[in-house]
């Protein structure tokens, strides 16, 4: 990519879109910024931005910005269809994601995961894999790191490792790991994609790119993915726990991978989801030659990340569980198959415009009560109410008093939202630490 001959506009002033300006005014190529907030909600980035030349639009997008742009690069969470970026594109302008920008300044192979869930918790464990397999890995995308800000400064590793949500694939063009995984796909993001079939092309729009070379890695458990790999042109390696059909699979409390098997029995990743991001994660590992023992004790010693069927603590015999990293309906049915019942069950976010009806039978045969809040909890009432005793909170902290009221020794009360957080809050991780201070004070 010619940087000098491009006029560059970067929406999003997040993380991802001041790595991303930074590198581009580096680089010599003429920049500007834009982001819906006011300068004040971001900090101290617009001042440091404008000190190095660079123009920023806060409070509003400014049509003479994108007009003026000849590339167009969005961070995280923009969406496409903002009318801004839909008369760019009519216009002929080039829209792209940071991960197309970036890719065209490394030179190590990428390894990309993505899927509705589990990305966060299987990308960490195979880095945790591949590190104690001596490999050097850049961990980053989705979680932590901009893959931009090792752009041009790739040299010290041997793979970098990307965790890649559907915005940020939805504005690939060339992008291709040499390793590509998908975990699943479940409807998400309504809110942001004008359909599921948008979504759905975004996320194994991740294999799109890859030559016979490559290698392709997914769920043969999920319909979706299954259909969607008959495309694919990677080396494919299937993982899944129905049978013993595919590449990798669950036999007896083992995960076997040709004559390799590594054993469950010391893993605190509990329930059939995190045996499938297990078995992911053996997957890329056997595919870059790694050896059983460095992966064994990655998985014996692995910790669940918090927020994610993070347990907290037992209280007078009640065992808590915070899960408020699940923003789907679908993560909430995991976590519910994955706990001993009876359930109580404290759910409700912003809604993303998914339906809850995956939850009826789960909710039926374990849940024994429902305490909703958020902007769903109406939502989720009509469609879950008359399946456990359902009432409603107008906080977190009275949710989880009524929750804790309900319980009784031998139960398990469960916060695991199915939705996003952002009516109330800020991010899952600021409702899952709070969730977890009152509960400690209960």
């Amino acid at each position: 990519m010619e940087l000098g001959e491009n006029k560059f506009l970067v929406v999003g002033l997040g993380i991802t879109g001041v790595e991303t300006s930074k590198f581009l005014h580096s680089k010599g190529a003429p920049v500007k910024a834009t982001d819906s907030r006011e300068a004040g909600e971001l900090g101290p980035v617009v001042e440091k931005l404008t000190a190095e030349g660079m123009e920023i639009c806060c409070g509003t997008h400014a049509p003479e910005f994108f007009e003026w742009a000849d590339t167009i690069v969005l961070s995280p969470g923009v969406r496409f269809d903002l009318p801004e970026i839909k008369n760019a594109q009519v216009a002929g302008k080039t829209v792209i994601s940071e991960i197309e920008l970036a890719w065209n300044f490394i030179s190590k192979p990428v390894i990309g995961i993505t899927g509705t869930n589990g990305k966060t918790t299987t990308t960490s464990l195979l880095s945790e894999m591949l590190r104690r397999s001596g490999l050097k890995i850049f961990t980053g995308g989705n979680i932590g790191t901009p893959l931009i800000s090792v752009a041009e400064k790739d040299d010290e590793y041997d793979f970098l490792l990307l965790e890649l949500s559907s915005f940020q694939l939805q504005g690939i063009r060339d992008f291709s790991p040499h390793v590509a995984v998908i975990l699943n796909i479940s409807p998400n993001h309504l809110d942001h994609h004008s359909s599921m079939q948008e979504y759905e092309v975004a996320k194994l729009g991740l294999f799109a790119n890859q030559r016979e070379n490559d290698w392709a890695v997914f769920n043969a458990d999920d319909p979706t993915v299954l259909k969607g790999s008959d495309s694919f042109r990677a080396r494919k390696i299937s993982f899944g726990t129905v049978n013993e059909k595919t590449d990798v699979y669950c036999r007896e409390g083992e995960i076997v991978l040709g004559e390799l098997s590594f054993c469950l029995r010391d893993s605190a990743l509990v329930g059939e989801h995190n045996k499938e991001n297990i078995m992911a994660a053996v997957a890329v590992a056997g595919v870059l030659g790694c050896q059983r023992d460095p992966v064994q004790e990655s998985i014996n010693e692995f910790r669940p990340l918090p927020h994610r069927m993070e347990f907290v603590l037992t209280t007078k015999g009640v065992d808590v569980y915070n899960d408020s990293k699940s923003t789907t309906p679908f993560a909430t049915l995991r976590a519910i198959e994955s706990l001993p019942s009876p359930i109580i069950l404290v759910a409700g976010g912003k809604d993303k415009g998914i339906d809850y009806g995956c939850l009826k039978d789960a909710v039926a045969n374990k849940v024994k009560a429902l305490v909703l809040i958020g902007e769903t909890r109406e939502k989720m009432r009509v469609q879950l109410g008359d399946l456990a005793r359902t009432m409603y909170a107008g906080s977190l902290k009275e949710a989880t008093q009524s929750a804790f009221e309900l319980s009784k020794a031998g139960d398990t009360l469960l916060f695991s939202p199915g939705c996003s957080s952002f009516d109330m809050f800020n991010s899952y991780e600021e409702r899952g630490n709070l969730f977890k201070e009152i509960i400690r004070d209960v």
